[in-house]
């Protein structure tokens, strides 16, 4: 069995724990760990953006929230230390530094096919808003004129519609189909003669059970191309996985 690989690209721009953090962490991680959901729940009254986060949860727009960073301007300097706890404990940095992570492997896997001068078919399971792989896609150089097209699946349609308003303007929009349903129903009911090779699944197997996580793995495997990747992702168990979990799904 292989090894635990650290990924340590420090062009990516990871974020991690200053001391002062650290130190913090010690101090609040514990009482977040033993916060009754009912009480986790109650912190939205704290501020707007946490009330989203809540009211959304597990939803992409919780995600985006953490993703960008971009707060409403808190009432008052309480608030504002509240918040950038809550943006700043390692779960939200693990998922920001997650979509780096996925978006910089994306973009490999794009530039070799490019190289090869092969066809880029790409399927995003549970999508979201997909900026991941707008994201990669946008970081190939404009000169390259990638053959690619792109089915992002999600069942949930305010995601697909967001998702659809952030592609609206893209290079390649033309190029991208949205399918608004489960993952387990579209690789049922659908017989694409395409097949793919980057199938990304991010932020869903925390959600599935055992047997589902096999059964999802064979559909896609089956799906892929000679050579083509699965790049995804789970949480592991931590000690702010509890609040994290109650905040925000």
């Amino acid at each position: 069995m292989k090894g635990v690989f650290i990924d340590d690209d420090n062009t990516l721009g990871y974020e991690t724990n200053s001391l002062f953090r650290k130190l913090m962490n010690v101090i609040f991680i514990p009482i977040l760990y033993v916060l009754p959901a009912s009480a986790v729940r109650s912190l939205k009254k704290i501020h707007k953006t946490a009330e989203e986060m809540i009211v959304y949860a597990g939803t992409h727009r919780a995600m985006e929230i953490i993703y960008e960073v971009n707060p409403r301007p808190p009432a008052n300097r309480f608030q504002n230390f509240f918040l950038s706890i809550w943006l700043g404990i390692n779960n939200s940095k693990a998922v920001r530094n997650r979509l780096r992570l996925v978006k910089r492997e994306i973009k490999k896997k794009i530039i070799q096919l490019a190289t090869e001068n092969k066809d880029i078919n790409i399927i995003n399971v549970a999508s979201g808003s997909a900026r991941a792989v707008f994201g990669a896609i946008d970081e190939i150089p404009s000169n390259n004129n990638l053959k690619l097209s792109a089915i992002f699946i999600d069942k949930n349609h305010e995601a697909v519609s967001y998702s659809q308003q952030l592609a609206s303007v893209h290079k390649y929009r033309t190029s991208f189909h949205w399918v608004e349903d489960t993952a387990d129903n579209f690789f049922r009911t659908n017989d694409y003669k395409k097949k793919f090779n980057i199938a990304e699944i991010v932020g869903l197997l925390e959600y599935l059970n055992d047997d589902d996580i096999l059964n999802m793995f064979s559909m896609v495997y089956k799906s892929l191309d000679s050579g083509g990747i699965i790049i995804t992702s789970n949480i592991v168990n931590n000690s702010e996985r509890r609040f994290f979990s109650n905040a925000i799904g």
